[in-house]
């Protein structure tokens, strides 16, 4: 997997110096639009959403001709209820709520994976518990979230502890109340993702597992609704231009970039750097998004990297009764038509 962060890397320089001109100016932004286009985005609070925050609150998105209207939820299954009622168009979540909206017919569909994270999803446990290994988990009272990205880590954490979901009792938490659990002793420890996870190491708690360690992949995806692509591609458009943007910013500011989202957490840059640190997160570019490594070539996208990882999800999540049936096709799960036209748009 090191070899993906390297390639995004240099892919990510590449498509930089292709898109500023000579004038040192971001070739792709788009002038002031006399009229902007709506856009209504959903996205998580208990996650980071470094790029976002930046590109909404540095003024990106309204330089590429979008009026937006973010809409907070505290995590991405609270956000299907309102894609189903067409109250927002896009949402910025976790493969596993996609998977479960999907499954039970719900016209979504991928855009890209936005982010994707070795670290961010850790295993933390209390010293005080005498928990050193995964073995040690036996018996112990453990925070999770059911039916999500920590829920299926933990499952292969307890697998590769020689251990079943029946050998512990697992504690069903949403991310923001498993710090406060911890806290009060009312958990042995917890799985789950940035902030919360940083909050209980802060408490005291140690990592025993992360998602590199348990030889998984997870990571941060934008939804949108099917009939929103349709109908609006001139709006999609306009959003991935200020999400190449943003992405080439960060490459270049991080510290500009970051502090945007720093400020909706409470944290200083410095604290807000040493939780990046932590996520060992990285963001592909977009060409980088049509290899094989995550959404596939044009026409190859059943044989993808992240395709073979959403239909894991499914089968997860059919065991656990979570959805009732698996989805009968999976091609249209992902649509990277837009991003194949913004690439075209660029090299023209």
């Amino acid at each position: 997997m090191k070899s993906v962060v390297f390639l995004e890397a240099s892919m990510l320089r590449r498509s930089v110096l292709h898109a500023i001109g000579a004038t040192g100016v971001l070739a792709y932004a788009a002038p002031v639009f006399a009229q902007a286009n709506p856009i209504r985005i959903g996205f998580q609070t208990g996650d980071i959403n470094v790029l976002l925050m930046y590109a909404q609150q540095a003024g990106v998105l309204a330089r590429n001709g979008l009026d937006v209207k973010l809409t907070p939820f505290p995590a991405g299954p609270a956000m299907l209820p309102a894609l189903a009622a067409g109250e927002v168009d896009l949402a910025w979540m976790g493969e596993f709520p996609a998977v479960t909206g999907y499954s039970n017919g719900m016209p979504i569909e991928i855009l890209m994976m936005e982010r994707l994270d070795f670290t961010n999803v850790r295993l933390v446990a209390n010293p005080a518990a005498n928990i050193r290994s995964l073995a040690d988990l036996k018996g112990k009272k453990i925070g999770v979230s059911i039916g999500s990205t920590s829920h299926n880590h933990l499952l292969r954490a307890l697998a590769q502890g020689d251990l079943k979901q029946t050998d512990v009792t697992l504690v069903n938490l949403t991310p923001a109340n498993m710090p406060p659990a911890y806290i009060a002793g009312q958990i042995d420890a917890a799985l789950t993702w940035e902030p919360n996870v940083g909050l209980m190491e802060k408490a005291g708690a140690r990592p025993i597992a992360t998602t590199q360690s348990l030889g998984m992949i997870t990571g941060g995806i934008w939804v949108a609704r099917q009939a929103f692509t349709r109908d609006k591609p001139d709006t999609v458009q306009r959003f991935l231009r200020s999400w190449r943007e943003s992405q080439a910013a960060y490459a270049s500011n991080p510290a500009e970039v970051r502090q945007y989202e720093a400020k909706r957490v409470g944290q200083t840059p410095q604290e807000f750097d040493a939780l990046i640190a932590r996520q060992t997160a990285s963001h592909p570019p977009f060409e980088q998004l049509l290899t094989a490594d995550f959404m596939g070539p044009p026409g190859q996208e059943l044989d993808s990297r992240l395709m073979k990882h959403l239909q894991s999800i499914g089968s997860f999540l059919l065991t656990e009764k979570r959805i009732s049936a698996l989805p009968s096709d999976w091609s249209r799960i992902f649509n990277t038509r837009p991003i194949q036209e913004l690439l075209r748009a660029e090299k023209r």
